[in-house]
C-alpha cells in the first residue's frame, strides 16, 4: 500500500498494488517504509541486506517503466531476487495521475503516487531479498485456516473458474448487461461495441496467465499483438477497469487499440482509469467545441478514434498542448475550460467502470469514499450485481447506508491484512479475523477485527476533515445524478441529489459523525483515536 496526500484530490489517498514488491520489503525486515523530504538529484532507493542506500538515477530519468525496471536490476546486481517500484515519464512530469508501477506490470495506480515519487526526485524503490514468509505465532492453526481458506476460494465459481480463465475483462459483459458500462463520458451505460472489447474478444491474445505472490487465483493475462499495426505489443492486461476507461468510456471498440493504450499508460505510469475518463472527457469538451484542434496538435479528438485516444494520451505524459491541462485531472481542466458540467468525478477522483446508475449503493460508495470515487471501499456493488454474499435490489436506497458502513469497516480491516480484494468478497469477515489471531497471537474476534476497519475509516475521515471536506464534498457528479440513460437496463434511472442526502443521513448517523460529516469527539474517543482530535 502506498499512501499520500493525493495531488490530484488534495486529500487522503492508499493506492494498493499486487505483485511481489511488498513480500519482498517483508522479507528484507521491513514492515513499512516512510519516505521524506527532496532529492537534489534523481536517485532510487536500494534496500538490501538491512541497510538502505540512496543512489544516483541520472542515468535512467525519463526512462520508462519496462526500461527502469531492468536498468535497476542491473545496476543491483539480483535481477532473480529484486522487485521494483518504479515512475515513467509520466511521474517525472508530474502528472497528478501517474502512478508507480511493481515488477512488470502492477500498479499502484489511483491517485497520483507516482507524481509523489516524482516531486522527490525518487524514480524507483528496489528490494532484494529471498521472500521468507514471517512465522505465524500459531504455525499449525496458520496452516489449517489457509488450507481452508484455500479451498473456499477455489470452490467458489468467480474466484475457483471465471478470475482463472478470462480474468477481469470478464466483467466487460457482466456491467454492460446491467447497464452499467459508462460509454461516451458517462452519457450511456451500455455499449454496443462491447463484445469487441470483452473477455471473448481477448482470447486469441492471451499467450500465458499469472498470479501475485501467494494467490491462489491466478487472474493475471499476459497478452501480446503478434502482427498488425501494433505487433510487438506485450502487456499484463488488460484489465477490466482498463478496457472500461479505455475503451467503452471513449467508445473504442477495437481491443488492439485498447491493450496497445494500455501499454502506453504503463510504459509513461500513468492510471489507465483516469487517463481513460480524461481522455472522454476531452472527447465530449471537443464535441461541443471546448477544444480546438490546434489545441491538441491536430488532432480530431472525436469519440470512438483510436488516433484520438493514442495521441492524446501522448499529450498528457508529455504535457504538450492540451495535455498539459489535462495532465491535471478532470476537475482542474474541467475548471480552466469552463466545463464542469461534463467532467465525471467526486473529490478530483475520476471513478472507475462502474456506472451507479445501475447500482444504487455504488453512488454512496462513490460520495463518501475518503480518496474520491473509489470502488473497492466497500462492497454494496457484489451484492448488488453478483449476489454475494446475497442478491439485493440494485434500484433501491433502502438499507443501502448500512451495508456501504458494514463493508466499508470490513474492507480497512482486510486491507490491513495486506491482501487483494479477490480474495476477500466470497469471504465472511470472521475468516480473516481467525487469521489474524493465528499469525499475531492476539485475540481478534468478528467485532474486533470490524472494529480495527472502524477506526481506519474514523481517521482517514479525521484526515479529509483536516483538509477542508465536509458534506458538501460527498456528492456526485451533476451528469450522473441529474441525467438518466436513454437506454439499455438501467435506462431512466438515477440516484439524485435528494436521494443521496437521505443515504448520507443514515450513513452519517450509524457512523456517529455529526449531519455535516465531521466525526465527533465522541466517537474517536469511543475509539481511542486521540490523534485525530489533533489533526
Amino acid at each position: 500500500i502506498f499512501a499520500c496526500k493525493s495531488p490530484l484530490t488534495g486529500v487522503y489517498l492508499d493506492s494498493v498494488v499486487g505483485g511481489f514488491f511488498g513480500a519482498r520489503l517483508k522479507s528484507s525486515g521491513l514492515d513499512y517504509l516512510v519516505i521524506t523530504g527532496k532529492s537534489e538529484k534523481p536517485c532510487y532507493l536500494w534496500i538490501h541486506d538491512g541497510e538502505v542506500e540512496i543512489r544516483d538515477a541520472s542515468s535512467i530519468w525519463g526512462k520508462t517503466t519496462s526500461e527502469t525496471d531492468e536498468l535497476v536490476k542491473s545496476d543491483v546486481g539480483d535481477k532473480a531476487n529484486t522487485s521494483v517500484a518504479k515512475i515513467g515519464p509520466a511521474g517525472e512530469r508530474l502528472v497528478r495521475f501517474a502512478c508507480i508501477t511493481v515488477d512488470v506490470g502492477r500498479q499502484a495506480a489511483r491517485g497520483g503516487v507516482g507524481a509523489v515519487f516524482g516531486s522527490k526526485n525518487l524514480k524507483a524503490v528496489a528490494v532484494t531479498s529471498r521472500i521468507k514468509p514471517p512465522e505465524p505465532a500459531d504455525p499449525s492453526r496458520f496452516k489449517e485456516l489457509c488450507d481452508g481458506l484455500r479451498e473456499k476460494l477455489k470452490a467458489h465459481p468467480v474466484t475457483g473458474q471465471v478470475l482463472p480463465a478470462l480474468g477481469t475483462p470478464s466483467l466487460v459483459d457482466v456491467s454492460n448487461g446491467h447497464g452499467a458500462l459508462p460509454t461516451m463520458n458517462w452519457n450511456e451505460g451500455v455499449f454496443e461495441g462491447a463484445e469487441k472489447i470483452n473477455a471473448d474478444s481477448l482470447k486469441k491474445y492471451v499467450v500465458s496467465s499469472g498470479a501475485c505472490f501467494g494467490c491462489t487465483i491466478g487472474c493475471i493475462k499476459y497478452t501480446e499483438i503478434k502482427e498488425g499495426k501494433y505487433a510487438g505489443t506485450r502487456l499484463e492486461g488488460p484489465e477490466y477497469e482498463s478496457i472500461g476507461a479505455l475503451g467503452a468510456n471513449c467508445c473504442v471498440d477495437d481491443i488492439e487499440v485498447v491493450i496497445y493504450a494500455n501499454k502506453l499508460c504503463d510504459e509513461y505510469g500513468m492510471d489507465t482509469i483516469t487517463a481513460g475518463n480524461v481522455v472522454a472527457f476531452a472527447m465530449e469538451c471537443f464535441e461541443k467545441g471546448l477544444i480546438k484542434p490546434e489545441d491538441a496538435k491536430g488532432l480530431e479528438l472525436k469519440f470512438s478514434s483510436p488516433e484520438a485516444l493514442i495521441g492524446l494520451i501522448e499529450l498528457i505524459a508529455k504535457r504538450e498542448g492540451v495535455g498539459d491541462l489535462l495532465a491535471n485531472g478532470s476537475r482542474a481542466a474541467a475548471k480552466a475550460l469552463g466545463a464542469e458540467d461534463l467532467a465525471v468525478h467526486v473529490k478530483g477522483l475520476e471513478p472507475p467502470a462502474w456506472d451507479p446508475r445501475g447500482s444504487w449503493g455504488q453512488a454512496l460508495t462513490y460520495a463518501i469514499s475518503d480518496r474520491g470515487a473509489c470502488h473497492l471501499s466497500a462492497a454494496v456493488l457484489p451484492m448488488e450485481i453478483f449476489g454475494i454474499p446475497k442478491l439485493i435490489d440494485r434500484f433501491t436506497i433502502e438499507g443501502k447506508a448500512g451495508y456501504v458502513k458494514e463493508t466499508e469497516d470490513y474492507i480497512a480491516a482486510h486491507e490491513t491484512l495486506i491482501g487483494c480484494e479477490f480474495g476477500r468478497f466470497p469471504l465472511p469477515p470472521d475468516d480473516p479475523a481467525q487469521l489474524l489471531s493465528a499469525m499475531t497471537g492476539l485475540k481478534v474476534d468478528t467485532a474486533g477485527f470490524l472494529k480495527i476497519g472502524e477506526r481506519i475509516i474514523n481517521l482517514t475521515r479525521s484526515f479529509n476533515v483536516r483538509e477542508g471536506v465536509t458534506r458538501k464534498d460527498d456528492t456526485l457528479p451533476k451528469k450522473i445524478a441529474t441525467r438518466p440513460h436513454s437506454k439499455g437496463p438501467s435506462a431512466g434511472k438515477l440516484v439524485t441529489y435528494d436521494m443521496l442526502n437521505k443515504m448520507l443521513d443514515e450513513y452519517y448517523k450509524l457512523r456517529g459523525w455529526s449531519a455535516d460529516g465531521i466525526p465527533t469527539k465522541e466517537k474517536l474517543k469511543e475509539l481511542s483515536l486521540d490523534v485525530a482530535l489533533t489533526l
